[in-house]
């Protein structure tokens, strides 16, 4: 006589599988394995834009001339947005300046104020003039003279596009 307790017709068969059940249960598990991996890359093809940039055109960026360091100054430029979804202007990164800020001019009670503000949207399908008397970004504390026809770089970040460089123009005040 065995030491093993007496087995049922149903303990036998769920303890040897056929091959047919294994081989069944590793097609199953292989498909729930690649529905999953193709659910990550749908989502992640739907949260990431194909690249930096897309749908948005700066033009025409431009700063006063300022023959003095310390200086603060507006960054001016025109941003279209081609795309069907809002847009925001988050930062700027200048080598001529230490810090910027984004500013809107509050036009309350007494004189227009210029007030900062955490980021300057762009509406879909629209297009944006930054104007030191509307929405527009300081650059605070200029580190060098910048005399009219000097050319430098920036580093626009928005909320949706990413980081855009565009070249910025050394003006005369008009």
């Amino acid at each position: 006589m065995s030491d093993q307790p007496a087995r049922s017709k149903r303990d036998q068969s769920c303890s040897a599988p056929s091959e047919g059940s294994v081989r069944g249960g590793l097609i199953v598990a292989v498909l729930r394995g690649l529905s999953v991996v193709f659910a990550a890359i749908v989502v992640a093809m739907a949260t990431v834009p194909a690249s930096a940039g897309e749908g948005l055109t700066l033009s025409d960026a431009w700063v006063p001339a300022a023959p003095e360091v310390g200086r603060d100054i507006p960054l001016l430029v025109t941003i279209r947005n081609d795309t069907t979804s809002p847009e925001a202007l988050m930062r700027v990164r200048c080598p001529i300046a230490n810090f910027s800020e984004r500013h809107t001019v509050d036009r309350g009670e007494g004189a227009p104020a210029m007030r900062s503000i955490p980021n300057i949207p762009i509406a879909a399908g629209s297009t944006l003039v930054l104007l030191p008397t509307a929405y527009h970004v300081m650059l605070l504390q200029t580190r060098e003279p910048l005399e009219p026809g000097k050319r430098f770089t920036c580093t626009i970040v928005f909320q949706k596009a990413g980081s855009i460089e565009t070249e910025v123009e050394v003006r005369k005040s008009p």
